[in-house]
């Protein structure tokens, strides 16, 4: 079978060589057993057959029968299992988090078995309580998220709009006002636009891209939901009260782009607050949610307590409400634009990149900012504005910091006024 190259396979090439346990974190069918065979073909290509390569995957019942027992007794597992003796060893583990001790068995081949090079894939945090980290300077983590915007390109087989996508990046863009000719991008929009809405619609999980009919995606996505409620939600985090954590799920999915307020949700679910923590928690340790964090320096005029909840994924919201209903004819589509435009920048952030959003207590908001070597303020607007006019928050923004860029991300607007960038979603 051949695999799509992922984005995350190039930063992961370099720490092939090094002795560190490379961790792949991701949520559930994000495409972390096809990455694994990319790499084998990368190991392959690096090591040829001098290196004994072998992957185990943990849903497995033998396997995970195997790989629980001391790990004293692995190398013996990996010699029936087919590896030779006198190689040395790359050893790739999918699902590790079904372990009884995780941790215990990436220590030990950390400390006491070295030569034995680890790959392993998880699909929830190492937050967890299964997870005690004792591996600090012996690991490199590394996050797969679903697809971004470009990846789904390459799966949906528009290849020559790779190049397009990657010159007219916002950060490109930004850094180069020559770019900024609206003629330039007109002969491929409509299409573009076209494919970000079903990418806002049906999201990026590369089963749900690939398949063809409307209704091969849905049951894609219920597929999805219901082993995620199964395998994770039941077994890995032992949620008690299904209904109750259902109904949480379905709450979140209608309030996103909203403040989250843990006292409010208690009290419309009619449960308790540790009760909504803890389910929160599992949502976010299995890469579903993320709570944004606000963006301050003055604590006295800026909102710094509640954070604003995204999904990870558009399309698996979109399930949770049952409504895959075009951009155009929803009620809620402003807040879904603004998901979509959270979920590109946090999948291409940079190493020393951080993104929040904005709020005074006088309700002056910015939807994103972007810290790091480009400060960026960004305002998520899916409706056009032919006047192209400056939101009030990223006015009220400026006051009070001048020295970022200001982006506001349309649906289909392409134009730069006064020091103000206006770019279609799919470029962000």
């Amino acid at each position: 079978m051949k695999y799509i190259q992922r984005k995350l396979q190039k930063y992961i090439r370099p720490w092939l060589k090094k002795p560190d346990i490379i961790v792949i974190l991701g949520a559930r069918q994000v495409g972390k057993t096809c990455l694994l065979s990319l790499l084998k073909d990368d190991l392959k290509e690096l090591w040829g057959d001098s290196k004994n390569i072998l992957t185990f995957n943990l849903e497995d019942a033998g396997h995970l029968t195997a790989l629980n027992r001391d790990p004293k007794y692995f190398r013996e597992y990996l010699i029936f299992s087919g590896a030779d003796p006198k190689k040395e060893s790359v050893v790739m583990i999918d699902e590790i988090q079904y372990l009884d001790d995780p941790s215990h068995f990436l220590k030990y081949h950390a400390d006491i078995d070295p030569s034995i090079k680890l790959i392993v894939t998880g699909s929830t945090s190492i937050k967890v309580k299964k997870f005690k980290d004792g591996l600090t300077g012996r690991k490199k983590s590394f996050h797969l998220f679903g697809l971004d915007f470009c990846e789904f390109v390459l799966f949906k087989e528009k290849e020559r709009f790779i190049p397009i996508l990657e010159r007219f990046n916002f950060k490109e863009v930004i850094l180069n006002r020559t770019e900024m000719d609206s003629q330039r991008i007109l002969p491929f929009r409509n299409e573009l636009e076209t494919l970000f809405e079903e990418y806002i619609l049906y999201g990026g999980y590369p089963k749900v891209v690939l398949a063809g009919s409307q209704e091969e995606k849905l049951q894609e996505l219920q597929e999805l939901f219901e082993t995620y409620e199964l395998k994770d939600v039941n077994i890995l985090f032992n949620v008690d009260n299904i209904v109750a954590f259902r109904n949480l799920f379905k709450l979140m999915a209608s309030n996103i782009g909203n403040l989250l307020n843990i006292n409010e949700v208690a009290g419309t679910l009619g449960i308790g607050r540790d009760t909504v923590k803890r389910y929160l928690e599992v949502l976010a340790n299995s890469f579903i949610i993320y709570s944004l964090p606000p963006f301050h320096s003055n604590v006295r005029k800026e909102l710094t307590r509640m954070p604003k909840l995204f999904f990870l994924d558009t399309g698996m919201r979109n399930f949770a409400l049952k409504n895959f209903t075009e951009l155009r004819f929803r009620p809620d589509r402003g807040n879904l634009f603004e998901n979509v435009i959270f979920c590109e920048l946090y999948k291409n952030l940079g190493i020393i990149d951080q993104i929040f959003f904005w709020r005074t207590l006088s309700k002056n908001e910015v939807d994103f900012i972007l810290t790091g070597d480009q400060g960026v303020a960004i305002e998520a607007k899916l409706s056009s504005d032919s006047q192209l006019r400056r939101p009030a928050g990223l006015r009220a923004f400026d006051n009070m910091y001048p020295d970022f860029k200001h982006i506001v991300a349309t649906m289909n607007q392409f134009a730069f006024s006064g020091d103000i960038y206006y770019l279609p979603g799919w470029m962000i």
